[in-house]
């Protein structure tokens, strides 16, 4: 019984990770790394032609997110804040946390949820002011080669709006846009 039971969560697991969309479909959207809705809303979504190949565009927008240090250094000032603030401590004089002040150009926009650069995609979260897991898919379509078209969407207007400034303006420095 117990073996017959291993087979059974096998083969669902097999058939779920094998490929076919239609299969796979529900158990993204359960895992939670479904890109459906963004792919549904790439229609209204921003978008940008550039001269440059894929790998060199993908890993340019890959080069704005937060790294894992980044992320981890965060989390603990936040819980910090969170702990000084719950004990109702005040931060003695002269000990105050100098934050490094860093140019905007050098800032870094949002997380990284999933990239999956066989699909020519890339899910952020994390984009400051708005709700951290605020979902904005950054996709990638080879026009022609060394020709990529850049086209960012999210069912929020503000994130992708945000998302989309940043990318563009540090794409437009590195790449001349397509005609």
């Amino acid at each position: 019984m117990r073996s017959r039971v291993l087979y059974i969560f096998l083969t669902v697991l097999v058939i779920a990770t094998a490929g076919c969309a239609r299969l796979s479909e529900p158990f993204k959207v359960i895992w939670g790394t479904s890109t459906t809705a963004l792919e549904n809303a790439r229609l209204s979504g921003l978008r940008k032609t550039y001269t440059c190949s894929f790998t060199e565009c993908y890993d340019a927008v890959l080069s704005l997110a937060r790294t894992q240090e980044e992320q981890e250094v965060n989390a603990k000032r936040e819980e910090e804040a969170k702990n000084a603030s719950k004990e109702g401590k005040e931060t003695p004089p002269g000990q105050e946390v100098v934050l490094e002040q860093k140019p905007a150009v050098e800032e870094k926009f949002f997380d990284v949820f999933l990239k999956d650069p066989r699909q020519k995609h890339i899910v952020v979260i994390g984009i400051v002011g708005n709700v951290d897991t605020t979902e904005v898919g950054i996709f990638f379509d080879e026009v022609k080669p060394s020709t990529i078209r850049v086209e960012i969407s999210s069912l929020s207007g503000t994130a992708k709006r945000r998302v989309a400034k940043a990318v563009f303006e540090a794409l437009d420095k590195r790449f001349s846009p397509a005609s």
